[in-house]
């Protein structure tokens, strides 16, 4: 009897250890089938959203950003399928940050690939390139700015012609930056000094400093690229009859004019001429793009009012030079202004294909408009202010 016990407890405890074994197998396949689950999914999220596109995005990621806003970036360009499980696996798998800058990203590339690609200092471009080209004003470089970065265009205006900024660049660059440039009358005080090229914007972070390191990288090439051309040779203009020695601020301004002026370079020695020749009669200059930049505009026909408008800067009721530059000149206009041509034009125009005609009497200059504007009608020389 006894012995019939111990075998019955016996083949209980078979039954309840086979059946904990079973149970133990069945949690380990469960957990084994929810593992594998999981981690396809993690496979599955960072996989290339596309790889069958490689189109370029571009983002941008500024200094100091924080992840979860390039994340966000990236979720929003649709270059990430899942925000956390990118932020988890960059932690993991990645112990570099982001580089600041601007970066060429495409769809088919994976989690893996967009965080090597984004540590990596070789693929980070500059966030933005400022392109100012010849004959470019203060308000175009602002207008451009706003557009490209979202810096405000008044706050670069405000810049320009503040006096504390001014005096730390003209400590800098004392032969460039001369105290011509305080006269009241000058519009915008660094007008003419912002050198065209193309300039690399590596963050836009603190605005105010930002803007100062800009325009300070744009007078800086203004003073390694204009002060040696300026210095070839010591200027001397014939002014109302007097000999005077220019000034940089005045080869500057005359170049500006000369800029907006021009046609082909063939033809600017011999117009840079012209306007030397009616500084030294004390004859206006009359230059349209001296009247458009008084009025602040760009283009369209200017009327007679326009012509007699008051403004320091309207070269048709005021004599000599204006107060400032009225543009970035490019080196062609100051080569042009070094070597002018010696002759006795005093009027030139130009036709719609940009070829000039010359006159040294302004009845000549008349019949050539006439023949070569089309519907010229004649006009008065002097334009009482």
């Amino acid at each position: 009897m006894k012995h019939d016990y111990y075998e019955r407890r016996e083949e209980l405890r078979n039954k309840k250890r086979k059946k904990s074994s079973n149970k133990i197998a069945s949690i380990f396949i469960i957990f084994m089938v929810i593992t594998m689950l999981f981690l396809g999914y993690i496979h599955s999220q960072i996989t290339p959203v596309n790889k069958n596109n490689s189109d370029k995005v571009k983002i941008h990621i500024r200094e100091g950003e924080g992840s979860s806003s390039i994340v966000e970036t990236l979720y929003q360009k649709k270059l990430i399928k899942n925000k956390f499980i990118f932020k988890i696996y960059a932690k993991t798998i990645n112990k570099k940050d982001f580089f600041t800058g601007s970066f060429d990203l495409s769809q088919d590339m994976s989690v893996n690939e967009i965080i090597y690609f984004l540590t990596n200092k070789d693929n980070a471009k500059p966030l933005y390139t400022l392109s100012i080209i010849e004959g470019d004003n203060i308000l175009k470089i602002a207008e451009k700015l706003e557009k490209l970065t979202g810096i405000k265009k008044q706050d670069f205006i405000d810049k320009i012609n503040d006096k504390n900024f001014i005096n730390k660049l003209s400590q800098k660059y004392p032969e460039l930056i001369t105290s011509e440039i305080e006269d009241d009358d000058i519009k915008y005080k660094l007008e003419g000094y912002l050198y065209p090229a193309k300039y690399d914007i590596e963050k836009i972070n603190d605005e105010n400093k930002d803007i100062e390191s800009l325009i300070s990288q744009m007078v800086w090439l203004t003073n390694e690229k204009v002060l040696p051309i300026f210095k070839k040779q010591e200027l001397v203009w014939n002014i109302s009859g007097d000999k005077e020695k220019v000034t940089i601020h005045k080869y500057i301004t005359m170049s500006s004019i000369l800029e907006k002026e021009s046609t082909k370079s063939t033809d600017n020695e011999k117009i840079a001429g012209v306007f030397l020749n009616r500084l030294a009669l004390n004859m206006p200059l009359q230059t349209d793009p001296t009247v458009y930049y008084s009025l602040n505009k760009t283009s369209g026909e200017l009327t007679l009012e326009d012509l007699k408008n008051d403004s320091k800067y309207n070269t048709y009721v005021n004599y000599g030079l204006p107060p400032g530059p009225i543009c970035s000149p490019g080196e062609k206009s100051y080569e042009a202004i070094n070597n002018s041509s010696q002759h006795g034009y005093l009027y030139f125009l130009t036709d719609k294909e940009g070829k000039a005609y010359f006159s040294k009497t302004f009845e000549e200059h008349e019949q050539l408009a006439k023949e070569h504007i089309r519907g010229y009608v004649g006009s008065n020389e002097k334009i009482d202010g």
